[in-house]
């Protein structure tokens, strides 16, 4: 197995934003009078579009629950977050490696870039793709496949797809990515092992030993 590149969802699998977006929209159900939401039920959403999210459950009340919920989660954006340990090393090893780094997310680009920009992680990708660069989104594969084009890569069974949500793993496996499922995940470990991923991290530093193997086994 050669590993061309790697792409990478964003909330979760790089940053740690759970604790903020479950936030978001526990003000914002709470600030339109809607029914409380778990945060195990808000999780086990994240990944899809929030449009998607709102429009399923209030379609009478989505525009305004998205803009109170944009409105809450952007005033916290640059602080809101944490950084999982391990990531910048991984990030530094894959560097060494010369493997193309990118990243597939439907978060909005503004957010995603401030978070980039303010943990000083931005240099690391060469491709980004967020909510509004394809108008069909995970888990179907589409935007996975924009981003290995963003790479400059064309072969998706030699690129790894790494994600926090059953919602990665099923855009990848319905890509014919390499599925890359992390421990650190927020929501029930089981439902990803139920996805079949094709790899399983339990630490970053994983990532850059099953990289170093596969390429040198291959070389």
């Amino acid at each position: 197995m050669q590993i061309d590149g790697i792409l990478f969802d964003f909330d979760g699998t790089l940053f740690d934003t759970i604790s903020l977006i479950v936030e978001s929209y526990q003000y914002a159900y709470r600030k339109h009078n809607k029914r409380e939401h778990s945060e195990e039920e808000i999780k086990a959403g994240i990944g899809l579009p929030l449009e998607t999210i709102f429009n399923n459950e209030y379609p009478e009340d989505s525009a305004d629950l998205l803009k109170t919920y944009l409105e809450h989660n952007n005033h916290h954006t640059a602080t809101g977050y944490g950084i999982f340990l391990g990531i910048g090393p991984m990030l530094d090893g894959l560097r060494e490696l010369n493997v193309p780094l990118g990243i597939v997310t439907a978060k909005r680009y503004n957010n995603a870039i401030v978070t980039l920009e303010t943990s000083g992680y931005k240099d690391y990708f060469s491709a980004i793709v967020t909510k509004y660069d394809t108008e069909i989104h995970k888990p179907n594969p589409e935007p996975l496949f924009l981003g290995m084009k963003k790479l400059g890569l064309s072969d998706p069974t030699r690129i790894m797809y790494v994600g926090d949500s059953v919602f990665d793993i099923q855009a990848a496996n319905n890509g014919n990515f390499i599925s890359v499922a992390v421990d650190w995940t927020q929501i029930d470990p089981e439902l990803l092992r139920a996805e079949s991923p094709d790899f399983w991290l339990d630490h970053p530093l994983d990532l850059v030993e099953l990289v170093k193997k596969s390429n040198y086994l291959n070389n």
